[in-house]
């Protein structure tokens, strides 16, 4: 048996893009569980047989649209609650990158795209800390570059 190559949680990373040129991107302290999402919107036809129009017919999907969407919990680090605010009220999607980080291997890389954020959620419980919970949803076409 061989085994695969995986990868640690803490190297799923979510970087968001400063806006300045060129563009540096960095991951916001505090947030640990991170999710990326693909979906696809479709069409269906019934497309029947033209030899026996009494057999069962075949759906056929057309794609229609393509989304992204990222996702993350973990502490409010505080020194990113500005930030993590003026995103949210911004109306500008932001240059954002996810990586997989696979150290020692040519198998890595990252999904660049612009997102907007689109939930902030902040709860606090007594004798733990603040907690933060963000959802960004992609604008455009977001794109896989690996990193051998």
């Amino acid at each position: 048996m061989t085994k695969p190559i995986t990868a640690p949680g803490a190297k799923l990373i979510i970087k968001l893009g400063d806006g300045a040129t060129p563009e540096v991107f960095t991951a916001p302290c505090g947030i640990n569980t991170r999710g990326i999402n693909f979906t696809k919107a479709t069409n269906e036809t019934n497309v029947p047989d033209c030899a026996d129009p009494e057999a069962p017919s075949w759906t056929e999907r057309g794609i229609v649209s393509m989304s992204t969407e990222v996702s993350g919990n973990g502490v409010l680090a505080m020194e990113n609650l500005t930030n993590w605010q003026a995103f949210l009220d911004s109306t500008v999607s932001k240059n954002c990158q996810i990586w997989i980080d696979v150290p020692s291997t040519d198998h890595g890389g990252h999904w660049d795209g612009k997102f907007h954020l689109t939930g902030f959620n902040v709860t606090g419980e007594i004798g733990n800390k603040v907690q933060a919970a963000i959802t960004m949803q992609s604008d455009g076409p977001v794109t896989w570059t690996p990193v051998p």
